[in-house]
């Protein structure tokens, strides 16, 4: 009973947890370091045990309806990095902002979107399926994107970039099947909060490992960080409330999970796929997206509690 409790205290702090994790990789960057080569696992990881607490035949349902999939997926993947390319072109903004910005809203959400849907209490299903449907996708709109609206010199491999993505795809799938079907829907159902606590300690750990550099970086180029630190923040916030009011006329719920999918992209993907082509900033630039990105559900629960209220 003891440790069931010390394992429910993730799931019952789950907001702070992520943003303190972010402070954590920020504040201790020897433990950043040490976490950084866990990242690949933490992501299938959240997904994993995302798709383990998830009402499997609403995810059934919206396979066989797959329209808001792929709504979503144009939304996320050809619109939103349209947008992006026309308004730092208004505003003239630096190239290097530019390209991060792009490829910020080029992204897929990240694997633990449906994570923050759970901790807010909307529908993880909606979640996954934004989230699935955009990264099978995403090796075949990328490569256009990045010719018409960043730099010509950034190129991905269609085929290496394919491969990847459908086994960090496959993989938490697979892995979700297999333990259901050796535990139980019951059973897991049973443990909801205990599986809840893990998928926040895992996100933890992606936020301590993916911060591994940012701190030596502030302290020798603080403009520089501060710049692209602003830039991430203002694209978070932007594209969630343009998410919102894309799908707000398909309901509450569907608008604040197209919001956090939409303004949590799965950057460390694009970092990846790029292979270091799109510059050290860049590289820098993930690392930073994620602050406001892991502050998301603490920014987000007000409005939703203030929806449901309506």
């Amino acid at each position: 009973m003891k440790l069931r409790r010390f394992l429910g205290l993730p799931g019952a702090h789950a907001r702070a947890a992520l943003a303190g994790g972010v402070f954590a990789g920020i504040l201790l960057p020897d433990l950043a370091a040490l976490f950084r080569p866990a990242l690949t696992a933490a992501v299938i990881g959240t997904l994993t045990l995302a798709l383990l607490r998830l009402d499997w035949s609403s995810l059934y349902a919206g396979l066989r309806r797959p329209r808001f999939a792929l709504l979503f997926a144009g939304w996320q993947l050809l619109l939103s990095p349209a947008l992006a390319w026309a308004l730092t072109a208004a505003l003239g903004l630096p190239a290097v902002v530019t390209l991060c910005l792009v490829l910020q809203a080029a992204a897929p959400p990240i694997g633990s979107a449906a994570v923050f849907a759970l901790i807010l209490g909307l529908d993880g299903a909606l979640a996954v399926l934004g989230t699935v449907a955009s990264t099978l996708l995403l090796p075949l709109t990328l490569t256009p994107l990045v010719a018409m609206l960043a730099s010509p010199g950034l190129h991905v491999d269609l085929g290496a970039f394919f491969l990847r993505v459908a086994l960090l795809v496959a993989a938490p799938f697979a892995l979700a099947w297999t333990v259901r079907l050796i535990t139980g829907p019951a059973r897991l159902a049973s443990h909801d909060d205990m599986l809840g606590s893990l998928n926040v300690a895992v996100l933890v750990v992606f936020a301590i490992g993916v911060m591994d550099g940012v701190t030596g970086r502030f302290v020798a180029e603080p403009g520089l960080m501060s710049l692209l630190l602003g830039a991430a923040c203002a694209a978070t916030v932007l594209l969630h409330v343009a998410g919102f009011f894309a799908f707000r006329r398909a309901g509450m719920q569907t608008a604040f999970s197209a919001a956090i999918c939409s303004g949590n992209r799965n950057m460390g993907l694009m970092l990846a796929v790029t292979a270091g082509t799109a510059g050290p900033e860049f590289s820098l630039y993930v690392g930073l997206a994620q602050i406001p990105m892991y502050f998301a559900p603490l920014a987000l629960g007000p409005f939703v509690r203030r929806a449901r209220a309506l």
